[in-house]
């Protein structure tokens, strides 16, 4: 696999430092930096072959995005997920996603349900021959495009400011079979809904979509980690209260 810390190719247009954040936040999602990992400015500049002000511009950027903590008079580290950056991440997207669905039901034309029906067999294929790469290519397009009828450009927008956490959320969640045919299944369920019109259907299937998601995404941290058994416990209740 390549490594994604390497030298930055000086090809781009974007401003240095939004580069290196870019990057930056890229290795944290896919674990080439983890969690407890000190970060160095020195290192990081090194490895990109850039110098230390974008890089520490980048960090803040990353600071404040959570991502890394600050420990004093020790410097920074890789923050990872918690279980409760997982349930507040998908709070905000349940919340999104619910009144998208709802103008999607009416405002979806054919061509948009033939657009989802297409997107919706290809995912069915993908499954049925074990492609898991094409399945969660495929289910990513559908995750875009099941809302975008909703024709509204700012709740679109906030959507796509999580794209990155979604991803990375989705690859664990699409990784275990499980969980991978009931997505599916729920993902079939939420089209017909919305080809029906059906907006309170609609709405419910996919808060429940993405309570499903929460509860397998927890515990597969729990499976990693098992001391984080009792915090899973405890957020399990959260999760049951907003049902």
């Amino acid at each position: 696999m390549t490594e994604i810390l390497r030298p930055l190719s000086e090809e781009s247009y974007m401003p240095v430092r939004i580069v290196v954040y870019e990057t930056l936040r890229e290795a944290i999602f896919k674990k080439e930096l983890k969690a407890g990992d000190k970060l160095i400015e020195n290192d990081l500049a090194e490895k990109l072959d850039v110098s230390r002000t974008p890089v520490r511009e980048a960090l803040r950027m990353l600071e404040s995005e959570g991502l890394i903590d600050r420990v004093p008079r020790k410097g920074l580290f890789v923050k990872g997920f918690t279980a409760e950056d997982i349930i507040e991440i998908y709070s905000i997207r349940q919340a999104l996603e619910a009144l998208a669905i709802r103008i999607c039901c009416r405002r979806i034309t054919e061509e948009e349900i033939r657009e989802l029906n297409d997107l919706y067999t290809k995912m069915l294929d993908a499954f049925e021959s074990g492609d898991d790469a094409r399945l969660f290519k495929h289910s990513q397009k559908f995750n875009e495009a099941i809302v975008a009828p909703a024709k509204m450009p700012r709740l679109l927008n906030l959507l796509s400011t999580y794209h990155e956490y979604l991803r990375r959320f989705r690859a664990v969640s699409f990784s275990k079979s499980p969980r991978k045919a009931q997505a599916l299944k729920e993902h079939g369920q939420i089209l017909q809904a919305v080809i029906d019109g059906d907006e309170d259907r609609a709405e419910h299937l996919v808060k429940m979509h993405l309570e499903n998601a929460i509860e397998a995404l927890v515990t597969e941290m729990e499976q990693e980690d098992p001391q984080k058994r009792n915090r899973k416990r405890k957020l399990s209740g959260t999760v049951a209260g907003r049902k």
